[in-house]
């Protein structure tokens, strides 16, 4: 019999080790996110974690959990091994993060690992050491209760993995995350974080039962006093499932969904239906480019939802959808709601208003912000006359609407300013004239590299989660050329020290700096309206506002520079800055001797 060569092969164990790890182990963070749950599941109540270069060249986690016996101590990191279930029955009812036991596997195969662990009581610890998921070594160590998992060298055996790591800032900022998520969904459990021998974050024990007080005082800690202190609270319980959330009011939304925290069970997830049924709640609210703030945890029974979508346990499906979309939406729109004033429906707790409801009353709400906010109508209703002609021919070298000698009339509502130009009339948006001409400056100093900066007389604090802090601390230099300075302030705070020249008004540099600290954090494939979008935040902050007074010097000043824009005719974002009369059409439309024939 002719002998062939098989082209299926077995892969080799040490390669499907590490193919697997892969699955799990993507960065430091996954290897933090992994041993943190093991010790949670352990009973922790004191979590310690220190890292070097950012976790790649150690991660230790160390906790005051049940620890493990000798014999347990290596049979943990085969794979497959596990104390959380026995039989595939026990998926329906499982309460722990971990179970599939691949969490020390995979880690191991891709490092060298220590684990020392003891019970509480025992006279004397263990200890294992695996090399690139080969156990070499084992012995007895000192009888410290808990267990220390070591994991030095990350991706020593996988070095083309080790290449598409980012830097050691972004990594460290995904160290905190994960931290700062095991501490929202366990506020009953201490955290100390150490990096590069420096203590970078400690979050106390907030014992007792879950209520809004310890959740409230754990949500400060990872959030901010300012934020934390102002977000709404919700506790409601329905068929099936229990919702506790913190939700921001919609005057503190964020150019970003950073701090949007959903946990299912304590375990922190990713959910577009959960998502779409928030950003459903806040309909009535949201600007363009704003997004929600929240934390949501919920509760529900392990037969009503999956984690075993992925690998990482990150993502969930659930059975019934619906009743858990319109739940959460209904809830978090209650509330939203009735800090505006907008009367809701009393309902028990185990009634939440209908989807119905929820949609009538942000329909009647959206339009009573739209009454309100459209100013009275001073003309006559609209003929089937065509449109008048905007502008009329220019002396050379000029914008077609400049059509001087100009005369200041005065301002209608304090937001239009009114011009007699050349026998016709001219009528400019303050506002958005004026962000076209700092927008079109701004540009030009960002592309000649030459920014003008103003120190501020008081540095402005703003308050971030930890892990952004690290965040826009590795973007400092982009920021800097923008015109912004930066600096570290405690572990929570950011102090602002400058910013762009033009930029004359304090009371929204706050919320500029959030806008274009996360627009420069965005990828760089969309470098361009990602630029665009900042030099539009800034001009629209800097800008002057409607009903702000301005004089007739001030009006006309304002009129020569927006001659010199490229385009004066509309603000960044494409809203007219102008309507212009010239004199035939004013004839025209009063029926005038000499009008234009129509």
């Amino acid at each position: 019999m002719e002998k062939r060569n098989l082209r299926i092969k077995r892969l080799p164990p040490e390669v499907a080790s590490r193919i697997a790890a892969g699955e799990v182990i993507e960065r430091p963070a996954s290897v933090l996110k992994e041993l943190l749950e093991n010790s949670l599941d352990a009973g922790a109540r004191r979590v310690q974690v220190e890292a070097l270069e950012a976790g790649k060249k150690l991660l230790r986690v160390s906790d005051d959990g049940c620890g493990m016996m000798p014999e347990d101590c290596k049979v943990a990191f085969e794979r497959h091994a596990t104390s959380k279930i026995t039989a595939f029955e026990d998926l329906e009812k499982l309460d722990t993060f971990g179970f599939r036991g691949e969490a020390l596997f995979a880690v191991a195969a891709v490092s060298r690992t220590s684990l020392t662990s003891c019970p509480t009581g025992r006279r004397a610890g263990w200890r294992v050491d695996v090399d690139g998921g080969r156990v070499t070594a084992e012995r007895e160590a000192p009888p410290v209760p808990g267990t220390t998992i070591e994991v030095r060298d990350l991706f020593f055996n996988t070095p083309a993995r080790a290449k598409f790591l980012k830097s050691d800032v972004a990594e460290k900022s995904q160290l905190t995350r994960v931290i700062e998520e095991a501490a929202l969904a366990h506020p009953q459990a201490a955290f100390a974080y150490k990096s590069e021998g420096r203590a970078s974050l400690k979050l106390a024990s907030h014992a007792g039962e879950p209520t809004e007080a310890t959740l409230r005082a754990r949500v400060r800690e990872v959030l901010g006093d300012e934020l934390g202190g102002a977000m709404l609270w919700v506790n409601e319980e329905h068929p099936g499932m229990v919702l506790r959330a913190f939700v921001a009011p919609a005057e503190h939304m964020a150019a970003t969904r950073n701090t949007q925290f959903w946990f299912l069970n304590r375990r922190p997830i990713t959910s577009r239906l959960l998502q779409q049924a928030l950003y459903r709640a806040h309909d009535a609210f949201r600007g363009s480019g704003r997004h929600p703030v929240c934390v949501v945890w919920l509760e529900m029974s392990a037969d009503r939802f999956d984690v075993n979508v992925h690998p990482a346990k990150r993502e969930v499906r659930f059975r019934n959808e619906r009743p858990i979309f319109e739940s959460v939406s209904g809830a978090l729109s209650a509330v939203l709601l009735r800090t505006k004033g907008i009367p809701t429906v009393t309902r028990g707790p185990s009634a939440p208003m209908a989807p119905e409801e929820v949609r009538e009353t942000l329909a009647a709400y959206q339009a009573a912000i739209k009454a309100a906010s459209t100013p009275p109508s001073y003309a006559a209703p609209r003929s089937s006359e065509p449109e008048p002609a905007l502008f009329v021919d220019a002396p050379a070298g000029g914008p077609r609407w400049y059509t001087p000698p100009f005369r200041f009339l005065g301002q209608i509502e304090q937001a239009y300013l009114v011009f007699d130009a050349a026998g016709g009339m001219l009528v400019v948006d303050q506002h958005a004239a004026q962000e076209r001409i700092l927008f079109e400056r701004y540009s030009n100093e960002l592309s000649s590299g030459r920014v003008k900066m103003q120190s501020l007389m008081l540095p402005l604090p703003v308050e971030l989660p930890a892990s952004q802090v690290q965040k826009v601390l590795s973007q400092s230099d982009r920021l800097k050329k923008a015109g912004f300075e930066v600096a570290a302030f405690g572990k929570t705070i950011l102090h602002v020290t400058g910013a762009p020249a033009i930029f004359q008004k304090a009371a929204d540099l706050k919320e500029l700096v959030q806008r274009v600290i996360d627009d420069l954090e965005s990828p760089g494939a969309a470098a361009a309206d990602v630029k665009r979008h900042a030099l539009a935040a800034v001009a629209c902050k800097a800008a002057v506002k409607a009903h702000d007074r301005l004089g007739a010097a001030e009006a006309l000043k304002l009129l020569e520079d927006l001659k010199a824009c490229k385009d004066g005719t509309c603000c960044p974002h494409g809203r007219p800055s102008m309507i212009s009369l010239n004199r035939e059409e004013l004839a025209r439309r009063f029926r005038r001797p000499g009008a234009p024939p129509q």
